[in-house]
């Protein structure tokens, strides 16, 4: 990304608004790979596994630039602070955030939601985020359950008409066995 372009929201990046469809997980992914490649001072991205069904599990480490310089010091701190690592833990390293979203598959906002996390703590204009960043390093795993997610998006986006339907009876709100 050129010192001038501008960060893309998830919606811009996705072509619609989040909250008017279901994002698939590979569509996440990708966003999330967008912001890591556009802002590598900031955004680390880290593949710990695969599902059953071979979609990547991946988890976001984001921070300011000097905390991302010092990324894996402020792990070993944090360790210490658990108990569970060497010396003694020092009380002026950045704090520890962990997000984990989507954990249900049809609680599908979560990832959504991910997805505004990581560009309202990457956006370049965001004032606000830079300060938190500066004490605090903000871990993302944007879909514990991508198999069960994608279950269920494919399933609502294939039942949701054009426009949605409140009432609880309609076909969109009857998911079928397994839920969740």
């Amino acid at each position: 990304m050129t010192a001038g372009a501008q960060l893309k929201s998830p919606d811009q990046f996705l072509g619609y608004q989040l909250g008017t469809r279901y994002t698939p997980h590979y569509r996440i992914v990708q966003y999330f790979q967008y912001v890591a490649q556009a802002k590598p001072d900031m955004v680390k991205l880290q593949q710990y596994g695969e599902t059953n069904e071979h979609r990547p599990l991946y988890v976001a480490f984001v921070a300011s630039t000097e905390n991302m310089a010092n990324l894996e010091q402020i792990r070993k701190n944090n360790l210490a602070l658990a108990h569970q690592g060497e010396g003694q833990p020092s009380a002026d390293a950045p704090a520890v955030v962990w997000l984990s979203y989507n954990v249900h598959g049809n609680e599908t906002s979560s990832s959504e939601a991910a997805m505004k996390t990581l560009f309202f703590l990457t956006d370049p204009a965001n004032a606000e985020s830079k300060q938190w960043l500066k004490n605090t390093v903000v871990v993302i795993d944007p879909c514990l359950n991508p198999d069960g997610r994608d279950r269920y998006v494919n399933w609502y986006n294939t039942m949701i008409g054009k426009h949605w339907n409140p009432l609880t009876i309609a076909r969109e709100h009857r998911e079928e066995w397994p839920g969740g």
